[in-house]
């Protein structure tokens, strides 16, 4: 059995409960990430809370320990998590006028009758 500090125990003791990381993200080659309702087996959707919390590492490979390293980089984590509000880090967006431009014309949905 792993051995936790006080240090460990006041951060997870940060987390909401809200169970958003623990639904699937599929992220495509652009680095988009597209959000799934597809949650964790583990997962009680109703409670929000992880059916095997105490042992999830040693039971779930997939689940990622958010530490505060982790939750400075990934960008999926969404701005209300507890651990980026308690960080002070916020997701950061791309303005519209730096988006890159779509090649090619925009089909018409009409047929010109």
């Amino acid at each position: 059995m792993k051995e936790t500090t006080d240090h460990d125990d006041a951060w997870e003791s940060l987390c909401e409960q809200c169970g958003l990381c623990c639904f699937e993200k599929i992220e495509d080659d652009s680095g988009t990430v597209f959000f799934t309702a597809t949650p964790c087996r583990y997962l009680d959707v109703a409670t929000r809370r992880c059916v095997i919390y105490d042992r999830r590492f040693d039971i779930n490979p997939e689940c990622i320990k958010l530490t505060e390293e982790l939750v400075r980089e990934l960008h999926w984590l969404h701005d209300d998590c507890a651990y980026r509000k308690a960080l002070g880090v916020k997701r950061s967006r791309i303005k519209m006028e730096t988006r890159p431009k779509r090649k090619g014309k925009k089909e018409s949905s009409h047929n010109g009758k």
